[in-house]
């Protein structure tokens, strides 16, 4: 598991117990029909690839009133973003 010996075996048992931690905090949203056809709607409105369009799509449905941060190095789905009013990150490219 430790590609090319760049982590001790310390060093890759502290990074997976990270990441489970992080894992843990992760919202996981399904792709279902209204999901891709809000995708499909945004892709159309935004001229956003398939994948930024469900991204996009994923993110609004999760933020429901809320603020969400948005990160992306996506100029095009960043804007798109941006005119959602989303808090982008990093806040310049």
């Amino acid at each position: 598991m430790r590609k090319g010996d760049r982590l001790t075996t310390a060093q890759l048992r502290r990074a997976l117990d990270d990441l489970e931690k992080l894992w843990r905090g992760f919202y996981i949203h399904a792709v279902s029909e209204t999901l891709l056809t809000q995708a499909s709607e945004a892709a159309r409105a935004h001229s956003l690839r398939a994948y930024d369009a469900v991204h996009l799509a994923g993110a609004a449905s999760f933020a429901a009133g809320e603020e969400l941060d948005f990160a992306c190095w996506d100029k095009e789905l960043r804007e798109a973003a941006r005119k959602q009013s989303f808090v982008l990150i990093p806040q310049q490219l």
